[in-house]
């Protein structure tokens, strides 16, 4: 379970999240949504360790983020929007060189590999290099990189932006499997990945989390359909 307890984060004058608060267990697919601007990128980075924040309270099956930073970020999984690969690697020494850092145990680390590049389908580009692949294949290296460790919380910043409907038909079945045993949050504005994807949504409002509820509820904000919701909860 992922606990998240009055959460904030300001930069310089300006608040980025106001004491955000919500719990996710295991199993879970939340959706992330709010406008350009809302926070959530912001909280995102929080919860993969890249910002600390300025108060609050976050754990990962009661693994505190400030006080057992290690032990936290080994049950978490966090990937960008923008492409965080090594350009001039091959996507094997790639998968090998991340497996080292996420510290997967060195007798397993070859299983792991293959059984990701099978996940993810990836085994006629493993001798290229990062930068001669295309952005669907870019995705999904950057998915299994992250997948290696098996963390117990995935996050996802946009996770089929820019992929054509195949691609992204891929990228939403490996979460939809992965998301069985584990807590996955997306962070989108695809709101057709909202629909295929999520049964629960956070949405934050200029730093402020306006609603957590299930995708239904959520729905009948303006008459069971997600984009109008999305408008009217979001239009001041």
């Amino acid at each position: 379970m992922l606990k998240v307890k009055n959460v904030s984060k300001t930069f310089d004058d300006k608040v980025a999240l106001s004491e955000v608060s919500f719990q996710i267990k295991n199993g879970k697919i939340v959706a992330l949504l709010g406008e350009n601007g809302a926070g959530k990128s912001t909280l995102l980075r929080i919860l993969g360790g890249y910002y600390e924040a300025d108060n609050g309270e976050i754990k990962s099956d009661d693994i505190d983020l400030s006080t057992q930073r290690t032990e936290y970020l080994q049950n978490v999984g966090y990937v960008q929007e923008i492409s965080a690969l090594y350009s001039e690697m091959t996507v094997y020494d790639f998968l090998d060189f991340v497996a080292g850092i996420r510290e997967v145990a060195a007798d397993k680390i070859a299983d792991r590999i293959k059984e990701t590049v099978e996940m993810l389908q990836l085994k006629e580009v493993l001798t290229q290099k990062n930068e001669t692949l295309s952005k669907g294949f870019k995705k999904r290296v950057e998915l299994a990189a992250v997948l290696l460790s098996e963390p117990k919380v995935l996050l996802l910043d946009e996770p089929t932006e820019g992929l054509d409907p195949n691609q992204k038909a891929t990228i939403r079945n490996i979460i939809k499997k992965y998301a069985k045993d584990h807590t996955v949050i997306i962070s989108t504005h695809t709101l057709e990945d909202v629909e295929a994807l999520a049964g629960s949504v956070l949405l934050l409002h200029k730093g402020k989390l306006l609603f957590d509820c299930d995708l239904a509820t959520f729905k009948k904000n303006a008459e069971n359909d997600l984009l109008a919701s999305f408008q009217k909860v979001t239009s001041d």
